[in-house]
């Protein structure tokens, strides 16, 4: 009979969990783990009973979402198109940049958002799209832990298909990402020929007028704090070359002449108030603030070919997931980014303008 009875628990859809006379957690089924950790307190509905021994048995549900009667209008681009509109989510503003040149190209209607939680505002408030490009790592609120709620969602946007996009090139970031609901995983820099095929394949799973069944995603599995997904052998600078010209000549050839250089030219003033960030940050002992600014820079920098700038981040980024964190080996790497970031950023820069020698009204 117990047995059947966990059975039972394991397949609900409702989050049920058990605690003794202490509040510790004795068991807790799938569902339960699943909306704890993707779905925000203030978006569940608890109901506890206490038990004769002093313990409690939890249930937790979804709130239901009320319907909006004033949906948002969408930007003139995105009602204007005619093969699908797509979200980009993404916390730098050159990285974003380079999505839209790639897909308003094509014709896609593009609606922009710097995080997570901006995107679950759109979606509650009648924003209707195709498909939602995720970055994985943003501020606040990251892309998995925004699909897994996008996932709980009622109706038809539960469906929509998201491809998350990430720096990490490991397999087991591909999985974590899959297992949150994603339906698929592109690294970055963005290539657009994937980025292309892959956006039409997913939005042609999804016919107009189709009615998809509610889907749940699988329960995230949890990386434990000493689990990391790379280490670094070593504290010296990475020797890989300050440039990657393959990645910026596909740059060009994805985002054309006139959209890569805005991007450049984008990236490097954005690129330089984060610095500043990061300056401050270690002056005063702000190591979270280190941390998320040097994630974004790693990000940006290896779409805009900063081989060496987004290795060195890399390296930084990797020892602030140590179980036991080096404070004084976070400082000397982040420093290094501090003072590698302004050549990178000027041999950026030259090979922008070495583009446009050619063309005189490119040099401006």
């Amino acid at each position: 009979m117990n047995n059947q009875l966990i059975d039972a628990l394991a397949q609900t859809t409702a989050g049920i969990a058990l605690f003794d006379s202490n509040e510790r957690i004795i068991y807790a089924n799938p569902a339960w783990e699943q909306l704890i950790t993707g779905v925000a307190e203030e978006d569940l509905l608890f109901s506890e009973t206490e038990l004769a021994d002093g313990g409690m048995i939890s249930v937790c549900f979804v709130k239901p979402q009320a319907k909006l009667t004033h949906p948002i209008e969408l930007p003139a681009s995105a009602n204007d198109s005619k093969i699908g509109t797509v979200i980009i989510a993404d916390d730098s503003e050159s990285n974003r940049m380079v999505a839209r040149r790639i897909l308003q190209a094509e014709g896609y209607g593009i609606v922009e958002a710097t995080n997570g939680q901006t995107v679950l505002n759109m979606l509650r408030r009648g924003v209707t799209a195709d498909l939602i490009l995720m970055d994985v790592e943003m501020p606040d609120m990251d892309g998995l832990h925004t699909t897994r709620r996008i996932r709980h969602m009622q109706g038809p946007v539960a469906q929509t298909p998201i491809i998350a996009l990430s720096a990490h090139q490991s397999r087991d970031w591909n999985v974590i990402a899959r297992q949150s609901g994603v339906d698929e995983f592109i690294n970055k820099p963005i290539q657009r020929t994937k980025l292309l095929d892959t956006i039409r394949d997913l939005i042609s799973r999804s016919p107009d007028g189709a009615t998809p069944t509610a889907r749940l995603s699988p329960p995230p599995v949890l990386r434990s704090k000493g689990a990391r997904l790379s280490r670094p052998e070593r504290l010296d600078p990475p020797a890989s070359p300050v440039l990657d010209i393959r990645t910026l000549e596909q740059l060009y050839a994805d985002a054309g002449d006139e959209g890569a250089s805005c991007g450049i030219d984008l990236f490097i003033n954005e690129t330089q108030t984060r610095l500043v960030k990061i300056d401050n940050a270690l002056s005063s002992d702000d190591l979270a603030t280190v941390r998320d600014e040097v994630h974004v820079l790693k990000s940006t920098s290896g779409t805009f070919g900063l081989r060496q700038l987004s290795d060195l981040c890399e390296m930084t980024q990797n020892f602030f997931e140590e179980d036991d964190i080096d404070e004084g080996r976070i400082l000397a790497l982040s420093r290094q980014v501090v003072q590698l970031a302004p050549t990178a950023l000027t041999a950026l820069n030259l090979y922008r303008r070495s583009r446009g020698w050619g063309n005189p009204q490119r040099t401006q």
